[in-house]
């Protein structure tokens, strides 16, 4: 748990012992009888006594423990509001066509029943950890804000899953007709709901780089046959190469990506189960959730190493929801 910055501790001790019941109580009485009596010593010896007040009860840390769990309760409030926010976000873009037939189909994990099931080990989490008296609370407070950070991750990760299937699904087969039931007729994607046996399969990266070598061969075809296109013909060329880079290099992220999204699961219960055992080492604990912090850390890097990739080819499609459109990763760390 981030400390409060000794001065932003001072102010707010300063302010809560200047807010104290018996301190206003002892100033209207003071304040008072310097009007009643027409004497300003009442009021001088308030001000004298608040400030001594003011000055032990911020020197002795009386309301630092307070404050401190004040600070706690409303940084978890604003960090669950943003987990929240991510989550509606992650299910819309999964309740939309064809991310939500492929899950239904079993094609696609369920992430968002995944993550329910992360959500409610954290729940179970704090539980344990209330009950562990020998544990500090910043140890307590520790655990809890790193399996947030990690909640936050898996929804991330599941939003760079989406945009590259999304790319897949969107490099059109040359000369076919759109693959996806989102473009099919409606009867059509109505079967697929119906029915898991209609869902169209993921489309694979293998088909893509094909349809991608295809064209490059058939526009190099037509480069021979008329040389007054042919140097049109070489920079359209350049292009397919470039969209088959983009290709390759969006895959490798997705398979780091699927490998992160894969271990979510395990670590939660390894970490679930260490805590509820009838002995345990804390600091084993910690540095194991270091390590997988480290772990999502790195992964989240390489990610963002290429985004470019990502973000080119995205530009290269055609418009795409607003949905589908993933922020920096940046915005996982919660």
């Amino acid at each position: 748990m981030p400390f409060l910055k000794k001065r932003v501790l001072i102010q707010r001790s300063v302010a809560r012992a200047l807010r104290a019941p018996l301190n206003l109580t002892a100033g209207a009485a003071g304040l008072g009888a310097a009007w009643w009596f027409h004497d300003p010593v009442p009021a001088i010896v308030w001000g004298v006594a608040s400030a001594g007040w003011v000055v032990l009860a911020t020197a002795t840390r009386r309301y630092r423990p307070r404050i401190e769990e004040q600070e706690r309760r409303r940084r978890e409030a604003k960090e669950e509001k943003e987990r929240e926010a991510l989550r509606l976000k992650t299910q819309r873009m999964l309740d939309e066509s064809p991310f939500d037939l492929w899950t239904r189909a079993g094609s696609l994990p369920d992430y968002m029943a995944v993550f329910r099931r992360l959500a409610e080990i954290r729940v179970r989490v704090s539980r344990v950890l209330a009950e562990r008296r020998e544990l500090d609370a910043f140890t307590k407070e520790d655990i809890l804000q790193q399996l947030g950070y990690m909640l936050n991750a898996y929804l991330g990760f599941v939003c760079e899953r989406v945009s590259y299937l999304h790319i897949l699904d969107s490099v059109r087969p040359l000369g076919g007709s759109p693959g996806s039931p989102a473009a099919a007729p409606s009867w059509r994607r109505l079967s697929a709901r119906i029915a898991p046996v209609f869902v169209p399969p993921i489309p694979s990266l293998e088909r893509r780089l094909a349809d991608v070598e295809e064209k490059i061969r058939q526009t190099r075809e037509l480069a021979s046959r008329e040389p007054a296109t042919a140097r049109t013909r070489q920079f359209h060329i350049g292009i397919l190469e470039k969209q088959r880079e983009l290709l390759l290099d969006c895959h490798r992220r997705d398979q780091c990506v699927v490998a992160q999204l894969g271990a979510f699961s395990d670590a939660f219960e390894v970490i679930h189960g260490r805590l509820s055992a009838a002995q345990f080492s804390a600091t084993e604990v910690a540095s194991y959730m270091s390590h997988l912090v480290e772990q999502i850390v790195e992964t989240e890097r390489f990610v963002e190493t290429l985004r470019p990739s990502m973000d080119g080819f995205m530009a290269g499609l055609d418009p795409t929801p607003a949905a589908v459109r993933v922020p920096p990763s940046a915005s996982m760390a919660g």
